[in-house]
């Protein structure tokens, strides 16, 4: 096939124009040609006027069938090309009429798919011959056993939960360092930070020792764990779930991190390990509970799937495919459109799993999402500057599974980028006299309202200017803010000045795509699918005098969970790094992937020598990080 102009480049990747009311991230408009603009206008119509509720009863009736039958067509689909996968023409351009070209799963990846698939299954159908009125626990072992037969493992954390008895406080911190959501605890650095706790300032540890607040936060002891997104008011939940913002303060003893005091809500109670065992217990699994809800909207789905899109969409618009930096980055977007497109119908769709598991509604739950993007740079999420401003540094921690196997294959990424980049940029002004590299920075990084219209999706001519506002094809005036806050920098945004900036910036982008949505993905069954240890919602309000039990999803939730999280981490293509998918022809290039090859496989070794210690020490490894365990690009 020949190589593709960058105006029709410009024209298979539109942005979408319904995102920029909300201020969200950049996503694609996934309806390919004039054609997909035309089902996206009828589609749209039709919600709208059962939204509105303009339509007789009758009318009403029949519109809800068509959307019906339209979901159940779509899911078909998928499926019956899913089994039919061996006949590689359904998943060529031959049937992708949502995408742009050669950005659909290919049939490598959906055989995968159907290998989970039928282990999903299996489990889901054994489960269905137990008595409905099976309680979760039995449901849960029966699900796994199955998983099992079919050569899956089950989650990681039912062997601790077993050898401590539930939830202890030992595991409970440790999983603030090596869970599937290890970048949200930070030190406290100044006392004021202490405020809103014992105002004696004085508490106990679980072993009886009492220390001082004040002089474990000038030791550099005392650690947070907060979510100041998850401030939702009442309507913004869903009816009998829960989910609040609630603060966890660790201490680092010699021993290592343990939980100290947790506060569910601004102003309310204090629970410490000494309270009563079980509201101790109820106070772990309301923090549990944010933190699988940040870790889903925010941490796995909005700061690596939705971060990346704008990179994915803009590289084929702005770069010719034989520039180096495309031909560096390209690779590590592979399939991330398809599976971001997906998301919308599996996640994010009305009556999904965030509608139909989490606390938060859909709505508040994309506002969330949103807000966090917008509150972010490009520069905060690198791994070292992260980790500076969270003060999480060796010496204040020692034993950080996340931290310390992440700065191995940072490093790495670095080393490999600097090396490609320097074979084609000798100075900084190459970088400013590339025009390419210039229009891609500035399509990401400069404000949107300096930017041209036709850059998203627009309504066909024949579309009358009052049905393309209805369906939100209409832009009165673009935002002024840009698609990436922050790109490359705050200080010079929508232009990339240095060669050292764009090494940090393509660094930056690769390790987003390979291991940091590694270490939040494949993590998620470990510890979400075993519901008890982190249930995506609460059914009790944290000031209501139940059992855990009550507090715990019911057995239909509960499995649904398990499914979920499941499907979520059940399929693991390309591995980072690879021949397969960076295809490079170039000799030099190739030597410096090889190198590149060879680092990934020091790191693994390290990183099992690493692994070997922490099952010795906690019971449990960390193997997210493994190279050989990483894809190159989000693609699940």
């Amino acid at each position: 096939m020949s190589q593709r102009s960058l105006q029709q480049q410009q024209g298979h990747y539109r942005y979408d124009p319904t995102q920029l009311s909300q201020a969200a991230p950049a996503r694609i408009f996934p309806h390919a040609g004039e054609d997909g603009a035309l089902r996206y206008v009828l589609t749209e119509l039709r919600h709208n006027l059962l939204k509105q509720g303009q339509l007789s009863p009758p009318l009403t009736w029949a519109l809800e069938q068509i959307e019906s039958s339209d979901h159940q067509l779509t899911e078909t689909w998928l499926k019956l090309t899913t089994l039919l996968v061996d006949f590689k023409i359904f998943q060529s351009d031959l049937f992708n009429f949502n995408l742009p070209p050669d950005e659909q799963f290919n049939a490598e990846f959906v055989q995968l798919r159907r290998q989970m698939g039928e282990a999903l299954n299996a489990a889901d159908k054994k489960v269905k011959t137990l008595n409905l009125g099976e309680v979760a626990q039995v449901q849960r072992l029966q699900f796994y056993q199955t998983l099992e037969e079919h050569g899956r493992s089950r989650p990681k954390i039912i062997k601790i939960h077993e050898r401590d008895g539930g939830l202890s406080d030992r595991e409970f911190a440790r999983q603030r360092l090596s869970g599937p959501n290890p970048t949200s605890i930070k030190r406290v650095c100044d006392r004021e930070n202490l405020s809103d706790w014992q105002s004696d300032r004085v508490c106990a540890l679980s072993n009886g020792e009492t220390i001082g607040l004040d002089t474990a936060a000038d030791q550099n002891r005392l650690f947070l764990l907060d979510y100041p997104f998850l401030k939702f008011s009442p309507v913004e939940l869903q009816t009998g779930r829960y989910v609040g913002s609630p603060k966890t303060l660790f201490y680092r003893s010699e021993q290592g991190l343990e939980p100290l005091l947790i506060q569910l809500e601004l102003g309310g109670k204090i629970h410490a390990p000494t309270s009563d065992a079980d509201d101790w217990m109820r106070s772990k699994l309301f923090v549990q509970v944010a933190d699988i809800t940040q870790h889903e909207l925010l941490t796995h789905l909005c700061y690596t799937h939705l971060s990346m899109e704008a990179f994915a969409i803009s590289t084929p618009r702005r770069l010719p495919a034989n520039h180096p930096v495309y031909r560096l980055l390209k690779p590590h977007f592979r399939f991330l459109l398809a599976i971001n497109t997906r998301g919308n119908a599996i996640l994010l769709g009305e009556g999904a799993a965030i509608d139909s598991l989490m606390a938060p509604t859909r709505e508040a739950s994309i506002a969330v999402m949103n807000r966090a993007y917008r509150d972010r740079s490009f520069e905060s999420y690198a791994l070292p500057t992260d980790l500076k401003h969270r003060g999480v540094e060796s010496e204040f921690l020692s034993d950080y599974p996340y931290r310390d196997d992440a700065q191995l294959l940072w490093d790495a990424i670095h080393r490999y980028v600097t090396a490609y980049l320097q074979r084609y940029y000798l100075d900084d002004l190459t970088v400013q006299q590339d025009t390419n590299l210039q229009s891609w920075a500035a399509e990401l990084g400069a404000p949107l309202n300096t930017r041209s219209q036709t850059e998203f999706a627009q309504a066909p001519d024949w579309v009358s200017p009052e049905i393309a506002a209805e369906v939100g094809l209409s832009i009165a005036d673009l935002p002024n803010y840009p698609r990436v806050p922050g790109f490359p920098s705050h200080r010079n945004p929508g232009t990339i000045v240095t060669l050292q900036q764009l090494i940090d910036a393509a660094t930056q982008i690769i390790f987003t795509c390979s291991a940091q949505h590694a270490a939040v993905n494949f993590s998620q069954f470990d510890y979400f699918g075993y519901p008890p240890n982190a249930p995506l919602a609460a059914y009790t309000k944290p000031d209501a005098s139940a059992s855990l039990d009550e507090m715990l999803p019911k057995p239909a939730q509960d499995l649904a969970q398990i499914e979920l999280t499941f499907a979520l981490s059940g399929i693991l293509w390309s591995r980072l790094g690879s021949d397969d998918v960076i295809q490079f022809v170039d000799q030099g290039d190739r030597a410096v992937l090889h190198q590149f090859q060879a680092d990934l496989r020091t790191i693994e070794t390290e990183i099992q020598t690493r692994n070997r210690m922490r099952d010795r020490d906690t019971g449990i490894d960390y193997p997210y990080l493994l190279p050989s365990q990483i894809p190159n690009s989000i693609n699940i």
